[in-house]
């Protein structure tokens, strides 16, 4: 599991920022921001709103407990987004969440057959469509409860 210090640690060194920089960001001292980094301080929601400010990354990403690095897909460029959602026609759509639950359930229904027919889905794409694979055991019993 990737904890969000981590990601924070991980990305300031990536971009050379220091926690100073972080600590401007998020409107706290320096020793919050690094009590922060090294997990010893929570992040707040307003800490959270700054972090997808500052490193320009979407909240999903802070919050995906799975990857310690960011995506393309991970770029709060909303006009990109926006764009890339009216060319495949989900703006035109009154409820795009209804929509979307009956996908999931139709591809959930039919799991075999359309992972045969779509085999390169990523692993963020099956996640998605809600296609992950089940933990097993008991850590997995825990973690789908």
């Amino acid at each position: 599991m990737v904890l969000i210090h981590e990601k924070i640690s991980a990305l300031l060194e990536q971009r050379r920022l220091k926690k100073r920089d972080l600590a401007r960001a998020l409107g706290v001292s320096p020793q919050t921001a690094t009590d922060i980094c090294k997990g010893r301080s929570a992040i707040t929601l307003p800490h959270l709103r700054n972090l997808v400010t500052f490193f320009q990354l979407r909240a999903e990403f802070w919050l995906d407990d799975h990857r310690l690095a960011p995506d393309e897909v991970d770029r709060a460029d909303k006009s990109r987004i926006v764009d890339a959602l009216a060319r495949a026609g989900f703006l035109q759509i009154d409820d795009p969440t209804h929509l979307l639950q009956h996908v999931r359930a139709f591809v959930q229904n039919h799991r075999a057959a359309f992972l045969l027919a779509c085999p390169d889905l990523t692993a963020e794409e099956r996640r998605f469509l809600g296609l992950h694979e089940q933990a097993s055991g008991a850590m997995g019993q825990i973690a789908e409860n």
